[in-house]
């Protein structure tokens, strides 16, 4: 009995709707619900297409959709935060919500291959426009979005081979990278170690800001990034072998410092007064907003001791990454490889942001420069040369002459 390619039907409501059914290469190729014939035709040819594919090996797949590329990137994000803090989970949620405007903006049922600059650019200067949101932020933002197609033509076959679009976007940071000076540093850790007497809930507030004063003197002499010590165990310090690891939660890589008596000092400080426990050095930092209860410590603090924390020109807590990695370099004669090693940088490029001039080098490029200066008047002979001073009756060939003979 030979089988019918196309038919047609009544639908639920009495539409003329159209369907098919046919054999092909022993495989039955049946589906209904189309508006026209030539739906369905199309629809048929390329299921037929796809048999011959997978008959010749190939693969052939669903093209990409904005919103699966969104799903895709939500998931990898989701995955990642279970071994995060509670932070990290909460900016996750955070993004996604605008990642989603920018999916509905563009149509969440187009091919996101069919995503360009342009459209990155045009969400940009939305969120631009926005007054809860600084160009920074929506700088963020793009880099995220760009974060979601990476992650999608990761996964997607159909994507392997897209020239997937970027978009540079200039991004000033909110507070100045900087080195602390050694009078902020003092007066911040002083004040943290010794706060003015509170009024209320006395205990509880001498007790967050000694852990506040110690994690300053701690992130100052290692280097270390602010969530990685806040979470430090106490099975990470290898007290014999003088030893500590530093785990980066964000790059997830581990680095090794030398546990200097200073970084002792303070770590056995806190045990013997037992405000550690069995696993924390921080005990702490088990509660979610650990992180921003001791950055409010340490703004207030600073605002006691009129310091210019957190503002344009000021620090925080971030600083004294930069400080550590800066006065290392100059206190190692620029050991670039010992100090990233210490950091926990990978790249120059990375590695650099955290490099500042300092003032004893601003002394010495001036004594030098000003040695440059004096080379032509000690070479030029008596008259010297134009806006410099000559030198007593000798020229540049005798003088190199007689520094041979002796």
């Amino acid at each position: 009995m030979r089988v019918k390619n196309f038919y047609e039907y009544l639908g639920p409501r009495g539409q003329k709707l159209h369907g098919y059914q046919r054999l092909y290469k022993g495989l039955r190729l049946r589906r209904k619900g189309f508006l026209t014939r030539s739906d369905a035709e199309r629809n048929l040819r390329n299921a037929m297409n796809d048999v011959d594919a997978r008959e010749r090996g190939e693969v052939r797949c669903k093209p990409t959709t904005a919103q699966e590329a969104l799903n895709i990137y939500r998931h990898n994000l989701e995955v990642r935060a279970r071994d995060k803090g509670y932070q990290y989970g909460h900016n996750v949620k955070s993004s996604c919500k605008v990642l989603q405007e920018f999916v509905n903006l563009f149509g969440p049922n187009r091919l996101i291959r069919e995503c360009t600059e342009t459209d990155l650019r045009e969400f940009y200067q939305i969120l631009c426009f926005r007054k809860s949101l600084n160009r920074n932020s929506a700088g963020a933002f793009i880099g995220r979005i760009q974060g979601m197609l990476k992650a999608a033509q990761r996964s997607k076959p159909d994507l392997v081979n897209w020239p997937r679009p970027t978009l540079r976007v200039n991004r000033k940071p909110e507070f100045e990278r900087r080195v602390v000076e050694d009078s902020e540093y003092v007066a911040l850790v002083n004040i943290l170690l010794n706060p003015p007497v509170a009024s209320s809930r006395r205990n509880e507030r001498n007790s967050l800001w000694r852990d506040a004063g110690d994690a300053a003197q701690l992130l100052r002499m290692t280097g270390a990034r602010f969530n990685e010590l806040l979470r430090i165990r106490l099975d990470q310090f290898k007290w014999s072998k003088g030893f500590v690891t530093l785990c980066a939660t964000k790059t997830e890589s581990e680095r090794e410092l030398p546990i200097w008596d200073c970084v002792r000092d303070v770590v056995q400080r806190r045990i013997n007064d037992g405000v550690t426990d069995h696993e924390y050095l921080f005990p702490r930092a088990k509660t979610k907003t650990f992180d921003n209860a001791i950055a409010r410590a340490c703004r207030k603090a600073a605002k006691l001791a009129e310091l210019n924390y957190g503002h344009a020109n000021g620090f925080t807590c971030h600083s004294f990454r930069h400080t550590f990695v800066t006065r290392l370099m100059e206190a190692t004669a620029n050991d670039v490889a010992l100090v990233m090693s210490y950091s926990g940088h990978r790249s120059m490029e990375s590695f650099k942001v955290y490099l500042h001039p300092t003032q004893k080098g601003s002394i010495l490029a001036n004594q030098h420069i000003e040695t440059v200066g004096h080379l032509l008047a000690t070479f030029a002979g008596n008259q010297g040369t134009t806006g410099t001073s000559g030198t007593d009756g000798v020229d540049a060939k005798s003088l190199e002459l007689k520094e041979v003979a002796l």
